[in-house]
């Protein structure tokens, strides 16, 4: 009786140890992804909060894949998800950075006539807000 008191009691330390590890896990992933977007917003001078619906409305999803972003499963442009951060230039002719990539966004064509990228004309905000979502996804 008294070994399967200390089994039960075994088995519920070790639930409660992984529960423990569970909750401890999750706090660190939110708080890293918060101070992602936190950076992401600093860096760029827009809200990531405010940028799916500008470009839900934009089109955005026609030609890229983005995650978080409804039916953007596009296969024209490349994909918008965690690697933009890590790619050494935008649209193939800037370097990746804040600036470059807010003012690709605004004015593809003028940078790059040849690009399949239209120039979007949005606000230079909307621009920033995408920029910071885009930077976030790591």
């Amino acid at each position: 009786m008294r070994s399967d008191l200390a089994r039960l009691l075994g088995g519920v330390l070790v639930a409660i140890v992984l529960l423990v590890i569970a909750i401890a896990a999750t706090t660190l992933w939110i708080d890293r992804r918060e101070r992602v977007r936190h950076e992401s917003d600093a860096a760029t001078g827009g809200t990531g909060a405010r940028a799916v619906p500008i470009m839900t409305a934009n089109g955005c999803s026609g030609c890229h894949t983005i995650p978080g972003v409804p039916g953007a499963q596009g296969q024209v442009g490349p994909r918008l998800d965690g690697s933009l951060a890590g790619r050494v230039y935008i649209g193939g002719v800037l370097a990746n950075n804040p600036e470059n990539l807010i003012r690709w966004i605004r004015s593809a064509r003028e940078i790059n006539p040849h690009t399949a990228m239209p120039s979007t004309r949005i606000t230079e905000q909307q621009a920033r807000d995408i920029a910071a979502y885009l930077y976030a996804l790591r």
